[in-house]
């Protein structure tokens, strides 16, 4: 947790920051910008990818306890030398004409969801992320444990991976990939956030039942033209290496407004309207099992209920707000504009520190790619 960690820069505690003016709201909705599939031996993506399908079995139905993954799994699989690089990776074949000039935040859903724990004056378990400045645009990279990780989630989640494994089927040819990610932009308060997330699946809701209006998101004509582009450069199934990551063109765009959150709980269930809101995950389809024994299934259209959620969460949101304007001038006014921001213990406050000698968030090119150099400075 300490590796590069120099002198304490800034002590940020939760009652010291104000609510932000501007009132956050998701009804300005939401962009996909990219999508990609880890290789499961971690070897490279496979871009735009898939989730898997929702594909209900008869219940009950009994599921082993998660192995969690092999050791070769463990060995096979690399991070990436730039936290982000496979995103914008695959972001640099759907979407290459995208500028990022505009945009305040970087991050992934999880830092989000922690950051807001934070605000609301939760105890919240110890954490580490790195702070990079890239132009006007802050990024918040957790730090990962591992590469395996990173790519096939927790080692051990009771049951919960082979309920996913279990109720979904992938899509074709993706048959040698896991973990589908996204990465969207929409505005929280004044703030352009850019976030990237991991997507369990996409429900059909051919019945209708749910088809009712929707919170305004990106037209599924601009992601069917963004396919297009993609196909006319890479034909499917082609790989090309596009810096130190494998890029395989595989898969098909799904409809963000068929996305679907799967939980499966035992006695106690954990409100997960925090991951879905900062997803903008349409679909929460959860199961209820008895040491393991799935006895029902329920899908909601949550998407639905963001409007109250987010009134009943507004200080805690604006608080966020406040949050991230605070560490992206605190970033800003460092040596090397990067920094490391620690939760050392739980309930305790957060620390800045100078990093020393912390790698780069994106390689030069990508920054070239997406930044406009101002003065030869990106």
């Amino acid at each position: 947790m300490m590796e590069n960690v120099d002198s304490l820069v800034h002590t940020v505690s939760a009652n010291e920051f104000a609510l932000n003016d501007a009132i956050v709201s998701s009804v300005s909705g939401c962009e996909t910008l990219c999508s990609y599939n880890w290789l499961k031996d971690g070897s490279g993506i496979v871009v735009p990818g898939g989730p898997p399908q929702w594909n209900p079995q008869p219940l009950p139905c009994t599921l082993p306890k998660d192995a969690g993954y092999s050791l070769e799994d463990a060995k096979a699989a690399k991070l990436p030398t730039y936290p982000y690089e496979p995103a914008f990776r695959a972001l640099a074949t759907m979407n290459p004409s995208t500028k990022f000039d505009d945009i305040d935040i970087v991050t992934r859903r999880n830092s989000l969801r922690k950051l807001l724990d934070f605000a609301a004056g939760k105890a919240i378990d110890p954490f580490r992320m790195d702070l990079h400045m890239v132009n006007d645009t802050l990024f918040i990279s957790r730090k990962e444990a591992s590469a395996a990780f990173m790519i096939h989630g927790a080692h051990n989640s009771g049951h919960g991976h082979n309920f996913e494994t279990r109720f979904t089927k992938p899509g074709n040819g993706l048959n040698q990939s896991h973990s589908h990610h996204r990465v969207v932009r929409y505005l929280l308060g004044h703030l352009n956030c850019v976030v990237q997330f991991e997507v369990d699946a996409y429900y059909d809701d051919d019945d209708g039942r749910h088809s009712g209006p929707s919170q305004p998101q990106d037209p599924v004509e601009d992601a069917v033209a963004s396919m297009a582009n993609l196909s006319t450069r890479h034909a499917r199934g082609s790989a090309f290496l596009a810096g130190a990551i494998n890029v395989i063109h595989e898969g098909d765009l799904v409809d963000p407004a068929k996305l679907a959150e799967l939980k499966l709980y035992g006695k106690n269930r954990r409100d997960p309207m925090p991951q879905i809101w900062f997803s903008r995950t349409p679909y929460l389809i959860e199961g209820r099992h008895v040491e393991g024994e799935v006895r029902s299934i329920r899908c909601t259209h949550v998407e639905a209920q963001f409007g109250t959620w987010e009134k009943d969460h507004q200080q805690a949101l604006r608080k966020l707000v406040s949050l991230l304007d605070l560490l992206k001038s605190i970033v800003s006014g460092t040596e090397n504009r990067s920094a490391i921001l620690l939760c050392t213990d739980k309930g305790a406050p957060l620390t800045v520190f100078a990093a020393k000698n912390l790698g780069a968030v994106l390689p030069n090119d990508m920054t070239e790619m997406f930044w406009t150099v101002k003065d030869g400075v990106i």
